[in-house]
């Protein structure tokens, strides 16, 4: 009963500081990007109401990086305090070894792990594919867009020239029209004094209605042409077809990455398979990195921690590039890394443990 409280004890305290430095890097990561989102969503290339969907895909992205950031750093937090509060020491007192120690935080990390794959795997991917979807239709529809206040736009590669003095906040009535349509073998301009359009936000497709104006429709080159004078005139604007496409690695299905021989494939598959290992390794390192001796200072060792969490990422980074330019065979990948901070992590244990200095006695 007293082991299951204390692993207990030890998990809620570690949760709740996972769940707070994931969140803290999380912000502070949308917040070096939603500027960018922000531009696109000013210059039209992204529409307004779908800013909270895509700033919410690309967290799912985003966490890829920072879970195993967040495990070490909050395992380091939990213990430091404890170390600080001299609750570790009243542990050890009733018997509690340091192995002991490991049994809920290794638990932990193989639970962070397990969801570190699914989001490496697939739902980071996806969420990307998605974001790439959204705005590149997004972009597509803005070539599309026939009318902006003050200025002629060009549709469908100069066949239509769009013009509209004033556009109200709706986006929807619309104030002295100017509309140059080339057709096959003719060509025609309508001026009206004031219209309306209808966007249909699924396909994109717009149904313009004008009032009051005047058809002008003739062959370019010769003297003859209709004139036309018209209460009501209706057309629709149909932007073509969209047909996604990507060729960006990150957002190619981990199947497909499998079935492929390219080396840039395997370096992005071996990047994959690395962030739930790097969870496992982190929180294996944490615990006995966590330790504090009397009188040191609580974040002492985080700035350690960090430091490390760094050179861990850059060689996995590092490795990676060597894997796409054929410098390291696939079946190695980045196992090397892991390898060399797993080693390091259990001669820590073992350092802890004090079975370094008795096997050097013996």
């Amino acid at each position: 009963m007293l082991r299951s409280t204390l692993d207990r004890y030890l998990l809620r305290e570690t949760l709740a500081a996972t769940l707070a430095v994931t969140l803290v890097l999380l912000a502070i990561m949308l917040s070096a990007r939603f500027a960018r989102f922000l531009a696109a969503v000013a210059t039209g290339d992204l529409p307004r109401d779908l800013l909270a969907l895509v700033v919410g895909l690309s967290s799912l992205q985003y966490l890829v990086l920072l879970l195993p950031a967040a495990l070490l750093l909050a395992v380091m937090l939990t213990l430091g305090r404890l170390y600080k509060d001299s609750e570790i020491a009243a542990m050890m007192g009733c018997g509690v070894s340091l192995g002991g120690l490991y049994r809920p935080f290794l638990g932990l990390s193989v639970l962070m792990a397990i969801i570190t794959a699914w989001l490496a795997f697939d739902a980071g991917p996806w969420a990307g594919r998605q974001v790439d979807f959204i705005s590149k239709d997004a972009r597509r529809l803005v070539q599309y867009t026939p009318f902006e206040p003050g200025r002629f736009r060009e549709v469908g590669g100069g066949r239509a020239v769009f013009y509209t003095e004033q556009l109200d906040a709706t986006g929807e009535k619309l104030t002295t029209v100017f509309a140059r349509i080339q057709e096959d073998d003719s060509e025609s301009v309508v001026i009206a004094s004031e219209g309306r359009q209808v966007i249909d936000t699924q396909t994109g497709e717009r149904h313009v209605t004008l009032y009051g104006g005047w058809r002008y429709a003739g062959t370019p080159g010769q003297a003859s042409f209709e004139v036309v004078r018209f209460e009501e005139f209706e057309t629709r604007i149909t932007p073509p077809d969209f047909v996604y496409a990507s060729s960006k690695r990150k957002l190619s299905t981990t199947a497909d990455l499998w079935a492929s021989d390219d080396p840039e494939d395997q370096a992005e598959l071996a990047w994959r398979v690395a962030a739930p290992v790097s969870v496992l390794v982190l929180g294996l390192l944490a615990v006995p990195l966590a330790h504090l001796r009397p009188r040191q200072g609580r974040y002492g060792k985080l700035v350690i921690g960090i430091v490390l969490y760094l050179l861990y990422s850059n060689l996995l980074g590092l490795g990676q590039a060597w894997i796409a330019k054929g410098q390291v065979p696939p079946w190695i990948g980045l196992w090397w890394v892991h390898l060399l901070f797993g080693a390091g992590a259990l001669w820590l244990f073992a350092r802890r443990q004090g079975w370094w200095q008795r096997g050097a006695r013996t």
